[in-house]
């Protein structure tokens, strides 16, 4: 069925609610780190199988693939309040089961693995529906500044997580730190319940029950990836993503690199791969100050051409400061282009389609990323163990895949940062972005151009280097957990 939509200002929250919600999404965050080392450790106290342990590592990755795009479709057609709640409450039950499971005895690995994947699906939901809630709570010159917090967060949680993980397994044993993980859940059901509640919903309808959102999901998509096909520089920095996913995997190979290659010892490898955490850190400051002085595709561009410049590098460099230096970089590089490519979406999607766009790009990036991990692996077997030259070509390939996006859209891109006194609120998207016309748009009941309530990476959600003990950072996971 096909209604009209009328584009409404979205009710702007106080600055107290907003750091609310935005400190609730942190310690949600924090659980996300506190997931990555206590899945494993989890499966490892049960099974002692290296092999189990590795299978328990790869639900996010995996749950995206599967339910990110039926995840991004649904998001549009609900109510992104009601999305996050339900899926902060899947969450706390997932990881308080565990404990309770653990406490008893009466864990088994499979029964591990079903609940992270729950866990791991429901965050793609919340991921989703976060994207779209930052879009209507916040007015448009904050968004950089809004998705830099929660990227920062991100990446602090993806360093901390996991150290916390070992301190509360080392004082009172592996259920107390599950035990936590589900309690940042909750803090977090607290705050989007608090912040988003009794908001005013004039210009939406009431979402749809869940049976009735389901029915129309294909064509939802299909209209979804109509959208991205429209939007020229969305569909650039969407492909600029994955193929940015598809080379930074070779950092996979870090530690491998600067152990057998180079001979470095174990605190070198460390501190060489916390350089790349504290540069994402840095990163998302930088996209605030930047972003607010520089056309957003431009500084997308500069920033995936430094990520491949520092890829190039690292084949190169034989020192620890260099190294150092260089993973710093590619940090900092990386998450600048996902907190401003997750913006630049943000600002140019219709909003009844974002949901859609967003899960699209997220998937796109996170099925790059195997794929060039299992390709830089095989490259370096074929190569007698040297892995210098696939991080050469990493690192020319990607400059390369920049140059020709800056050449086919990025450089007539027209956003520029917002004008701080235009009103909040108001559409600034340019009139040249070749947004669809939303009055067409095929919607379904619950469906709305900018809902007053609620509720980002992918590249959303980037990893941290120190979380996956590599210089891998996936953008958007980051946006991305998102380049997005």
């Amino acid at each position: 069925m096909t209604k009209d939509i009328t584009t409404a200002a979205p009710v702007q929250p106080s600055p107290l609610a907003l750091r609310i919600f935005l400190g609730g999404q942190s310690v949600s965050l924090m659980g996300d780190g506190l997931a990555i080392l206590a899945i494993p450790l989890l499966v490892l106290q049960v099974s002692g199988s290296p092999y189990a342990a590795v299978l328990a590592a790869i639900p996010r990755t995996v749950g995206y693939l599967l339910v990110g795009l039926p995840a991004g479709a649904l998001v549009d057609r609900l109510n992104p309040r009601n999305v996050m709640l339900a899926m902060d409450a899947v969450r706390f039950g997932v990881f308080l089961s565990l404990a309770l499971l653990a406490a008893t005895s009466q864990l088994r690995v499979p029964v591990i693995l079903a609940l992270a994947f729950v866990a791991a699906g429901a965050g793609v939901f919340f991921e989703t529906a976060l994207t779209v809630a930052v879009r209507d709570l916040v007015a448009e010159e904050r968004l950089v500044r809004t998705n830099s917090l929660l990227e920062a967060a991100n990446q602090g949680a993806q360093i901390v997580g996991p150290g916390l993980v070992g301190v509360l397994s080392a004082l009172w044993g592996l259920q107390v730190a599950l035990v936590v993980n589900a309690c940042t859940f909750a803090v977090s059901f607290a705050t989007v319940l608090h912040v988003l509640r009794g908001r005013k919903r004039t210009n939406r309808a009431p979402s749809p029950p869940l049976k009735e959102a389901l029915r129309g999901v294909g064509g939802d998509l299909a209209e979804g990836f109509r959208c991205l096909r429209s939007l020229r520089v969305v569909l650039l920095v969407t492909c600029l993503q994955a193929s940015a996913n598809l080379f930074l995997a070779v950092g996979y190979l870090l530690v491998f690199y600067l152990r057998d290659t180079l001979h470095l010892g174990t605190s070198a490898a460390s501190a060489v791969v916390a350089a790349g955490g504290a540069g994402g850190v840095l990163g998302a400051a930088v996209a605030v100050r930047l972003g607010a002085r520089m056309r957003h595709e431009t500084l997308i561009a500069l920033s995936a051409a430094g990520l491949g410049v520092a890829l190039a590098s690292l084949g190169v460099a034989t020192s620890l400061v260099p190294l150092l230096l260089l993973n710093l970089l590619l940090g900092c590089s990386t998450v600048t282009a996902v907190v401003l490519i997750r913006s630049l979406r943000q600002r140019l999607v219709p909003r009844p389609l974002l949901g859609r766009v967003t899960a699209t790009a997220k998937v796109a990036a996170l099925a790059a990323s195997p794929v060039g991990a299992l390709a830089g692996g095989a490259l370096t077997t074929m190569n007698h163990g040297d892995p210098r030259p696939v991080f050469m070509a990493a690192g020319v390939l990607s400059v390369l895949t920049t140059a020709a996006a800056w050449t086919f859209g990025l450089r007539g891109g027209t956003h520029r940062p917002p004008d701080p006194a235009q009103r909040p609120g108001t559409d600034q998207r340019p009139a040249t972005a070749a947004t669809p016309d939303t009055s067409a748009t095929s919607t379904t009941p619950g469906t709305s151009a900018t809902p007053g309530t609620s509720a980002t990476p992918g590249m959303e959600n980037s990893r941290s280097p120190a979380a996956d003990n590599s210089a891998a950072h996936v953008i958007e996971t980051s946006e991305t957990r998102e380049t997005p």
